[in-house]
């Protein structure tokens, strides 16, 4: 056995933004995508992808709930000795154009949310979940106060040393 085999080849010196760099024995920098401290970040790309697969698992989810009502009313008017002239069809349950658009939507806001959060996502089974629940996330982002609007909120309380009434407290105060 010789000291190599117990060293590795590579050292890493320091994550930035977008990867970590390591040093190979000679002293050369190289670059290491999506590796950080404590486990990997996925590239952009796949979380992008991973992502818009958590959208389109629920618009599958979504159709596979409309196909069901659709199936329970068949059996529903068989059970009714009804003519089989008179049993519902399938386009009373789905409608492919706006389905599809639906289904595009679902797929798009996953793959931004897949990207949005890239840096903070280690695995697919996450990312896949982010993207499903792209719709509620991106509205959480959505209205969620700004850092500068509290930074200017918290510095006019101090400058005059009266608290600061926010506009939901405001709200409230008047019921």
């Amino acid at each position: 056995m010789e000291v190599g085999d117990l060293v590795p080849d590579v050292l890493p010196t320091g994550c930035a933004g977008t990867g970590c760099l390591i040093t190979d024995w000679s002293g050369t920098l190289h670059p290491l995508d999506g590796a950080i401290a404590g486990g990997t970040v996925m590239q952009e790309t796949m979380s992008i992808a991973y992502g818009a697969v958590g959208g389109l698992v629920v618009e599958v989810v979504v159709f596979y709930g409309r196909v069901a009502a659709w199936q329970a009313a068949r059996h529903r008017a068989l059970e009714g000795n009804r003519r089989r002239k008179q049993l519902p069809r399938l386009d009373k349950f789905v409608d492919p154009p706006s389905d599809a658009m639906a289904a595009l939507t679902r797929l798009s806001l996953g793959a931004g949310a897949g990207w949005i959060f890239s840096p903070q996502l280690t695995g697919a089974l996450a990312t896949v979940a982010v993207g499903a629940s792209a719709p509620a996330l991106l509205r959480q982002l959505g209205n969620a106060r700004t850092l500068q609007a509290l930074i200017t909120t918290t510095h006019s309380s101090a400058e005059t040393g009266e608290p600061v009434v926010l506009p939901d407290e405001a709200e409230a105060a008047e019921s």
